[in-house]
């Protein structure tokens, strides 16, 4: 069963009421304004914002605490691309008094409390961007796979606004995984529970039109927006403590935490849209979940940023 709800905005803010309208479905909440109903098919209730904070410790964890890679140079004017709860956006402003901060995302589930250099917009960056050009130092985008459906037009978009000599950072999980040994679990005839899962959710994705693999894409797409010195590092991403580097072990107990966290959430809508029962996706997840009781387990992260020419060296 699907109902819409809608909920009041504080007097403060300065969007349209539909923007607090959220449709409930499967026990779960979603976004669903007048422009965007069922149309991302992650949730944003308690529960996926939670997750998303997790996947921030994550991401600080696999990067030593560092916010992100790209080499900044004292950034005025920063924008993170699908904010989601805030906090990657907050911990920068924090760490960054100089810069204005803007977080965007199509749902206002951001805090009220923020630092004085930081600000939320709701905003579909799917739509044309309200930013003026060569505006930004740093555009980051993080955690967005299956967000848009049109990623060379985010990218040329962010082209745009990005200041000459300014940084576009991608940061993500890729959704492959990986067997200790290398293999790669996916296909439809894989006998493994985390191939047959990612062989549906995916398929699920791409027939939605909102991809889940693209971070391995991204240096090119990078390229071809017109952005140079683009660099791309991956780094192992355990999805469990079997690692004896002590660094990585600390790192798999959350990378692990995190994906059995987000198998119910990803596979969800886009099942349910294809027919699946609750009963079948739940079924399907907890093979996942016994598979990690007993396998090494790890994917990659994925962080490319590249520069926008300076003004002397952009092309007339």
């Amino acid at each position: 069963m699907v109902k819409e709800q809608c909920e009041g905005g504080s007097s403060t803010t300065s969007v349209s009421s539909s923007i607090f309208c959220f449709t409930y479905a499967n026990g779960r909440r979603y976004h669903a304004d007048r422009f965007h109903r069922a149309d991302y098919f992650m949730p944003n209730d308690d529960s996926e914002q939670e997750r998303l904070d997790l996947y921030h410790h994550i991401f600080l964890t696999l990067l030593g605490g560092k916010l992100g890679t790209a080499p900044l140079d004292n950034p005025q004017r920063v924008l993170d691309v699908g904010t989601g709860t805030g906090i990657w956006a907050i911990d920068f402003a924090d760490e960054n008094p100089q810069a204005e901060v803007i977080g965007t995302d199509v749902s206002p589930i951001q805090p009220s409390w923020v630092p004085p250099n930081l600000k939320f917009e709701i905003d579909d960056m799917e739509e044309d961007w309200t930013h003026p050009d060569n505006y930004f130092d740093y555009i980051h985008m993080r955690s967005l796979s299956g967000a848009f459906q049109h990623w060379d037009a985010i990218l040329a978009q962010a082209y745009k606004k990005t200041a000459p000599g300014g940084y576009v950072e991608f940061q993500d999980y890729g959704c492959e995984v990986f067997t200790s040994d290398g293999t790669m679990l996916m296909g439809e005839s894989s006998e493994h529970p985390i191939g047959t899962y990612f062989y549906h959710v995916m398929g699920a994705a791409n027939r939605a039109g909102r991809p889940l693999i693209i971070a391995r894409g991204m240096r090119d797409r990078l390229i071809r927006a017109g952005f140079v010195n683009v660099v791309e590092r991956t780094a192992i991403w355990p999805l469990g403590p079997w690692p004896k580097d002590k660094h990585l072990k600390e790192l798999g107990k959350w990378g692990r935490m995190g994906a059995l966290e987000s198998l119910i959430p990803f596979a969800t809508l886009l099942l349910t849209r294809e027919g699946w029962t609750l009963e079948q996706i739940q079924d399907l997840c907890d093979s996942v979940r016994k598979a990690h009781d007993k396998g090494r387990y790890y994917c990659h992260g994925w962080f490319v940023y590249g520069q926008k020419p300076k003004a002397e060296e952009i092309p007339l």
